[in-house]
């Protein structure tokens, strides 16, 4: 699965480890993964990242902006702890953000619960005796995961949210970890390309199981160009062999992150529509997986879910000439294969008929 999410009672030490090398994040008191994201009606890829910490070192520009603020700013460590505080920081942080936040650091932090099933640091700093900024990062055995950020509009000059960011990474190495998880980067999307400047950090790569060494990640081997370009190769020689289909984009490829059941929710941004017929409720369809690197014909069905009612009106302001609008859950992968014309008959072969 691509996007998936997780409701535990408990993260211990190391199984926060496990999950952040699998590629899993925390959100609320969730634990999640997805690779694929959308901003803005565009869907983009989400690449996980991680620094090593075993022989780091911070570059000349990163002990430059470290020494500056040391003069400045008191620092200060301790285990999380949401107070009156904070809160008002965030929400000037908030109401400045160019984004969408949680409305309070305990809905962003712990889904409005009492306890936090994570261990939670934080780093805080001070101007004076006033607080400017913090964050929070959650510790496993041998690694750390960068949660939130949060620093006063009145010091945006002094890159807080970038320096608390350094402080976390510092305190992982007084502490012996591994690796610091900061997130995802997206191409495409400049947010959160700075994430990058913290040093030479690796990718998790989808067809290997495997970190790599980030400038490793060719352009045509992000995962959602990739897919678009496979699957428009394929659209050319199907139609070439009479097999009716469409290129089309799916909003609801993070359905697994927000419905309110567990299904075999089709999780693929793009896909081929496969003698397209409107309003039936099973259907064939093409993906390309670039885990198997590989073209894939799954039988799917329409899924009733309160998660695409709810969603009715943001359904409907999509083209559906280019969109593909049904909530899908996948009955069967059909066929696995490198073969454009493998897959043509197989698809011939399968083809549905009209309900």
């Amino acid at each position: 699965m691509f996007t998936d999410k997780y409701y535990p009672d408990r993260i211990a030490a190391e199984s926060l480890d496990t999950y952040l090398e699998k590629g899993w994040y925390r959100m609320g008191q969730s634990i999640f993964t997805t690779h694929f994201l959308s901003f803005d009606r565009r869907f983009y890829s989400a690449i996980w990242i991680r620094l090593p910490l075993d022989h780091y070192v911070f570059s000349k520009r990163l002990r430059k902006l470290c020494r500056r603020n040391e003069e400045l700013f008191r620092c200060e460590y301790g285990p999380m702890r949401l107070d009156e505080e904070k809160e008002a920081l965030y929400q000037r942080y908030r109401n400045t953000f160019p984004g969408v936040l949680s409305y309070s650091l305990k809905e962003a932090l712990l889904d409005e619960e009492e306890s936090n099933v994570y261990s939670t640091w934080e780093v805080r700093l001070y101007h004076e005796d006033q607080l400017v900024a913090f964050s929070f990062f959650d510790i496993g055995q041998h690694s750390a995961a960068s949660i939130q950020g949060v620093y006063s509009p009145d010091y945006r000059g002094y890159s807080l949210g970038f320096y608390t960011m350094l402080l976390e990474i510092k305190w992982c190495m007084s502490q012996g970890m591994n690796h610091y998880y900061p997130g995802y980067v997206v191409p495409g999307y400049e947010r959160f390309e700075y994430k990058k400047r913290i040093g030479p950090v690796e990718y998790y790569d989808l067809r290997t199981d495997d970190w790599l060494p980030l400038p490793q990640l060719s352009p045509e081997n992000i995962p959602l160009p990739k897919m678009q370009t496979r699957l428009q190769i394929l659209e050319a020689a199907l139609q070439q062999h009479q097999i009716p289909c469409r290129y089309l984009h799916y909003p609801f490829f993070e359905a697994n992150l927000f419905s309110f059941f567990s299904a075999p929710y089709l999780d693929y941004p793009v896909l081929l529509w496969c003698y397209p017929q409107e309003g039936a409720k099973t259907f064939l369809i093409v993906v390309f997986n670039v885990r198997e690197d590989a073209w894939q014909l799954l039988q799917c069905a329409t899924y009733e879910d309160m998660f695409l009612s709810m969603n009715a009106a943001y359904a409907a302001s999509f083209d559906k000439k280019l969109f593909f609008l049904e909530l899908a859950s996948v009955d069967a992968v059909l066929c696995t294969t490198n073969d454009a014309l493998e897959l043509a008959e197989v698809v011939r072969a399968c083809a549905l008929p009209a309900p």
